[in-house]
């Protein structure tokens, strides 16, 4: 049995006197990144997301000085730098993920030292998050209490005394708006005015110019100075409880045993009929297709897997008397393995329904997926063996999912899936190739996409300026992919680079 766990909640820290010009200096270099990195441009980033993350990542740094780093920290801050590296070769959707949730997990880390646990230390962060409004108005009177006591000069005394002023300008507003609603020639000569100063003050900026620096500001700044957060919300993370005792011990067994008796019975049927007709390659029984077969039950199988683990985790974080039981284990383990099995014939049926319908990136994606619920099963079963916590089982699935995450941005899943398909294809040129896909897929497709074209595979005609694919879609996918790495440094990978020179025009 697991011993009761202890938390000790560290005393109420003492705020350090916050340096002022560090933190407006970080705040104001990651706003003009921000801007150049990404306004008023509409293309695909690229190495602008890598640059931004870079000088986020030295702003917090910059704000952390004379603070002792974590092993932890070390570590995510050589994962940071990989995933920073990856936004250089080809940015995407998972890259962005991981380079925020280490940004915010590294930023958490380094500054909440009290904490004991890593994932305490990270849940503070994203409170402070969450709290990120409030932390701009507790800046603005930071600036004001210095501008009073004399500690500002130049135009930081300036912006404090404008601080003071916010009170007065926002009734102003507020009175005014409601008199110029009452009063036309006062409403007329409020809006010029109103007007006049905007202009005057903002220099005819873009308002979403604007917008931009202050979304930046609001999310940097608790980044940089979190809010201090108290021990409630991360003590929870330690100690996740075990259900209470809602039924008699002995009825609780016997409803698992049940359970457990019934899943394995149910899967053990369903299993054997993928053994006989989707291993062993027999005839599938007449009224069934190929297609539901194979394809239909990827989703429904995948979902039966997951709601699998619930189950399993919620009969096994009852009180141990119930699931202490070595019986109530055996069968577990039973279901466990049926579900993992369960697993290698979903797999087995993407990658029959690839071979039939060519590969996407997100059925690549789905067997990477299925990885992960494997080993989410694998960290269940250590925790029913060995009556682990619930906050072991969470804090393990976390680690799994970033884990796969930060493996899944390095991997080339567009050019595999360009690949995979234009091989099918050369194979069996009988098959409808999905040229409009290929050219979708961007600069990793690029290689695949001009041994497709050679072959014959893609249809051309003469537009009067050169030769471009036939349809109008597949000419602007074709100019815009290929015109990527012409544009704006912003919009540069080294992978498109690397491979521009696949691109010769098609004659």
């Amino acid at each position: 049995m697991n011993a009761a766990v202890s938390i000790d909640v560290p005393a109420a820290v003492a705020p350090t006197r916050i340096k002022l010009g560090w933190l407006l200096g970080g705040l104001a270099v990651i706003i003009l990144a921000s801007d150049l990195c990404f306004w008023n441009r509409h293309d695909t980033p690229g190495l602008s997301v890598g640059v931004f993350f870079t000088v986020l990542v030295a702003g917090i740094l910059f704000n952390r000085a004379g603070k002792d780093h974590s092993t932890a920290s070390r570590v995510m801050g050589l994962l940071l730098a990989g995933s920073i590296l990856e936004a250089a070769i080809e940015t995407g959707f998972t890259n962005t993920v991981m380079l925020l949730v280490l940004t915010i997990a590294w930023a958490g880390d380094t500054y909440f030292t009290e904490v004991a646990s890593l994932a305490g230390r990270c849940v503070s962060q994203a409170v402070a998050m969450v709290r990120a409004p409030g932390r701009v108005v507790w800046l603005l009177m930071a600036i004001a209490e210095r501008t009073l006591a004399g500690d500002l000069t130049g135009m930081l005394r300036f912006a404090g005394m404008a601080i003071l002023l916010v009170p007065s300008l926002l009734l102003i507003l507020g009175f005014g708006s409601l008199l110029a609603s009452g009063n036309a020639v006062f409403g007329s000569w409020a809006h010029n005015g109103f007007a006049w100063i905007w202009e005057k003050i903002t220099f005819d900026l873009d308002p979403w110019r604007l917008a931009l620096w202050t979304a930046i500001a609001v999310a940097a700044l608790p980044l940089l100075r979190p809010v201090q957060v108290g021990a409630w919300w991360w003590a929870w993370t330690e100690r996740l409880p075990r259900w209470p005792d809602l039924i008699p011990h002995r009825a609780a067994r016997l409803n698992s045993v049940l359970i457990l008796v019934a899943m394995n019975v149910l899967f053990a049927v369903a299993n054997l009929a993928d053994v006989l007709f989707l291993w062993s390659g027999r005839a599938l029984p007449a009224g069934v297709t190929y297609s539901s077969f194979v394809h239909s039950g990827v989703n429904s199988l995948t979902t039966i897997v997951v709601l699998s683990a619930v189950v399993l985790t919620s009969i096994f974080q009852q009180t141990l008397a119930v699931a202490g039981r070595r019986y109530l284990k055996i069968l577990a383990a039973l279901w466990i393995a049926q579900n993992l099995f369960l697993l290698l014939s979903v797999g087995l049926r993407l990658m029959k329904y690839m071979e039939a319908y060519d590969a996407t990136v997100e059925r690549l994606s789905v067997i990477l997926f299925l990885v992960l619920v494997a080993v989410g099963y694998g960290l269940l079963a250590v925790k029913i063996a060995r009556d682990k916590s619930l906050s072991w089982l969470a804090g393990g699935g976390v680690l799994a999912v970033c884990a796969v995450l930060y493996v899944a941005q390095f991997l080339n899943l567009a050019g595999w899936t360009a690949d995979y398909n234009v091989a099918r294809w050369e194979h069996d040129q009988t098959r409808e190739l999905d040229v409009r896909y290929l050219s979708d897929l961007g600069p990793a497709a690029w290689p695949a996409w001009v041994r497709a074209n050679k072959l014959g595979a893609i249809h051309w005609v003469d537009d009067g300026r050169d030769e471009w694919p036939q349809t109008p879609t597949e000419q602007d996918n074709f100019r815009r992919r290929t015109q990527l790495t012409d544009g704006h440094w912003r919009e540069f990978s080294l992978r498109a680079w690397w491979n521009r020179s696949a691109l010769d025009a098609p004659k």
